[in-house]
């Protein structure tokens, strides 16, 4: 895939071999590798494009998204508080779209992503975007973790659940000690619903709100990403 961005730095993913098509005009394939990565090439209509490979990010903001995605902000902490790395053994639950699976793949690569998704329809799209993108290290599940997890020594657990607390008397032989759960939440209540059956956890639930600031007139962008989720972060001791 290559990656092409216009004088506005609006972005297109294109496919080996595939032409451009936009509003700033038409740019064959073969043009797009005559200039390659770094280069710049120009459309019929003599706008510029760069020419770049495409990264993770590109891909999850080019994936296909479900009524309600995951913002990379939260998909950031996420990750960090849950502390990933390449090898980790994680397990998450509510794979939606799939844009947080992908971005927790990326982190662990070689181990696989073990991911839950009660509805198949959302698991079909998801499948769809690790296809396009490449996503190998996937192992895509139908099923429900409030009857049960059968996985073990679990690095973390990551949960987009309604109840996420009724996934808690599972981690007993599933979570490793020292592991991390982490949950994402839209409500404060449910929250508190699981900060309540957090015995042996140590634990604490933020939000994060993000605000762009223009640098060059030092003043904060009058548009800001407020309130997403709440997310808990829990601490196996015992």
């Amino acid at each position: 895939m290559k990656l092409l961005i216009d004088e506005k730095g609006r972005k297109y993913l294109l496919g080996e071999g595939k032409d451009l098509h936009c509003n700033y005009g038409m740019i064959r394939a073969k043009d797009i590798e005559k200039a390659g990565v770094g280069g710049l090439v120009e459309s019929n209509k003599g706008r510029k494009f760069n020419v770049l490979e495409p990264d993770i990010l590109d891909f999850i903001s080019k994936a296909k998204r479900g009524p309600q995605a995951m913002t990379l902000k939260d998909m950031g902490l996420i990750s960090g508080y849950a502390g990933l790395e390449s090898g980790s053994r994680v397990l998450e639950a509510g794979t939606g779209s799939g844009l947080l699976t992908m971005y927790l793949a990326h982190i662990v690569r070689p181990a696989d992503v073990i991911t839950y998704e009660v509805r198949e329809d959302h698991a079909r799209v998801a499948r769809e975007n690790f296809e396009r993108f490449g996503i190998g290290n996937v192992d895509s599940r139908i099923g429900d973790l409030y009857d049960g997890i059968g996985e073990e020594g679990l690095d973390a657990v990551l949960l987009d659940l309604t109840e996420p607390w009724r996934v808690v008397p599972h981690l007993e032989g599933s979570l490793r000690v020292g592991g991390r759960l982490v949950s994402y939440s839209p409500s404060i209540n449910q929250s508190r619903q699981l900060a309540d059956v957090l015995e042996g956890y140590m634990h604490e639930t933020f939000e994060c709100i993000l605000r762009h600031w223009k640098a060059d007139t030092m003043r904060p962008d009058t548009r800001m990403l407020g309130h997403t989720g709440f997310l808990t972060v829990a601490r196996k001791l015992k």
